[in-house]
């Protein structure tokens, strides 16, 4: 989904995180351990199936509930696979959750939470997350909370059906950072591009964080498209509405 039309996409598949042992992920001390806070813009470490020895760095883009109750966060499905455990970033906290539901075409994955070590907030840093919005239009102003480049907003200057591409700053890491409007989450950040002149694609270099102005535009799938796209599959994460 997020490659046609376009000669290169960089997926912003999580860097791997070699100095933390994927054992934090592992049920053990983390079960005396103080609830952790996470929401929209959190970062997560999400088991590699590929590597005993290495996790992998992504963002949430939001906490919620489902249909059944659920304690659920939504990041990009290319974060993990179904059966992956999660532990919080910051607190290295492990055992709070572990990838239910996830789809490679529309690139989303849902994590459940376990309730008794997770608490929900709407607000991470700059970002707060009241609502979930329509998909942003051309020339809107747009800002995404992702745990690798923070807080950064710029332009929307291509809109389609299911994705938007914007001037946002992100990096790799950033993967499944919300995209805001004002208090409205919008979209969900899956891939840097290459900017598209015409006929020509302009391969521009990564975005190191804020301020640096000439970096890759930012692909994002609009989240009414990836929250019907859950009810869809019918299972968890499905009926998402924020915690």
């Amino acid at each position: 989904m997020s490659s046609a039309g376009r000669a290169r996409v960089l997926r912003w598949a999580a860097i791997a995180a070699t100095a933390v042992s994927s054992t934090l992920l592992f049920a053990g001390p983390a079960d005396a351990a103080a609830p952790v806070v996470l929401g929209g813009g959190s970062g997560v470490y999400v088991e590699d199936f590929t590597s005993t020895d290495t996790v992998s760095d992504c963002t949430l883009t939001a906490v919620g509930y489902d249909n059944k109750n659920q304690l659920v966060g939504l990041t990009a499905g290319h974060c993990g696979e179904v059966g992956a455990r999660v532990a919080a970033e910051y607190t290295r906290s492990g055992g709070i959750g572990v990838i239910a539901e996830r789809s490679d075409q529309m690139d989303w994955a849902v994590i459940v939470f376990n309730p008794e070590k997770v608490n929900a907030t709407r607000q991470v840093a700059q970002s707060v997350i009241n609502s979930v919005g329509a998909p942003p239009q051309i020339g809107e102003n747009v800002c995404k909370n992702g745990r690798t480049t923070g807080f950064t907003c710029g332009p929307v200057w291509e809109t389609k059906a299911l994705t938007f591409r914007s001037q946002v700053c992100a990096n790799h890491g950033d993967s499944g950072a919300p995209v805001l409007r004002g208090d409205q989450l919008v979209g969900m950040v899956v891939a840097g591009t290459d900017f598209k002149a015409g006929p020509i694609d302009v391969e521009l270099p990564l975005c190191e964080g804020g301020g640096n102005l000439i970096h890759e535009p930012e692909l994002s799938t609009n989240i009414t498209a990836v929250l019907a796209d859950i009810d869809r599959h019918g299972g968890a994460g499905a009926g998402f509405h924020i915690a």
